[in-house]
């Protein structure tokens, strides 16, 4: 192995060890180094690889700076998501979601039905420490939780208001915005958890079958 590919080799290693990138990532800064190496030999054909390699890297900032740089950049791809989501459900909160024998708000509904809303509440993990997003156990759970406000709100709209039975008591309830606004702040909130693990997926795999 030449100097060249040492070097590069333990610019990596230390890339995985110092940051939380995906293999996905470090590939994709990888080769931007040595397209970076490569221009810089043919601007500078008569300087060793080695030596252009460790300017090219130093040019490059260390590899915690580097990490966090490329994080920072990539984040807006699924954290408008996972922001629209919270926005909605905050709004949610303030407005009437169903009715029993009477209108029901967000709040209530939250605090009454809180292991629903869990799945939602985990998501902040996901947004201020970006390692907890690619827990699939977090996306299944918000999954979970969306297809089951999205098959309870699609079977109130076939079959009309819903029934709610409490003891003896039989009553019909119906949705109300809040219930609809509740739902698509789960699907947001899922949809960008979804993007945010495929984003950290791991290339391995490919690596190893090229």
């Amino acid at each position: 192995m030449s100097d060249l590919e040492q070097g590069i080799l333990r610019w990596r290693r230390e890339l995985e060890r110092q940051s939380d990138l995906s293999p996905r990532e470090v590939d994709e800064l990888e080769d931007h180094l040595r397209v970076r190496v490569e221009l810089e030999m043919e601007l500078n054909a008569g300087l060793a690889p080695a030596r252009v390699f460790r300017r090219v890297a130093r040019e490059l900032g260390d590899t915690k700076a580097l990490s966090r740089e490329f994080v920072k950049a990539g984040r807006p791809r699924w954290h408008r998501l996972l922001v629209a989501g919270w926005v909605l459900f905050a709004v949610s909160a303030f407005l009437p979601v169903f009715e029993m024998f009477t209108v029901e708000y967000g709040y209530q509904v939250f605090r009454d039905r809180w292991p629903i809303c869990l799945p939602m509440i985990l998501t902040l993990w996901a947004a201020w420490r970006p390692k907890n997003a690619r827990r699939r156990a977090l996306v299944w759970l918000n999954t979970a939780a969306a297809c089951y406000l999205v098959l309870v709100g699609v079977d109130e709209l076939v079959r009309g208001n819903i029934t709610i039975i409490i003891g003896d008591t039989i009553r019909k309830g119906s949705f109300f915005v809040g219930y609809w606004t509740w739902t698509a702040s789960q699907l947001l909130a899922t949809a960008g958890l979804w993007l945010g693990v495929r984003r950290w997926r791991s290339a391995r795999t490919r690596r190893g079958l090229a």
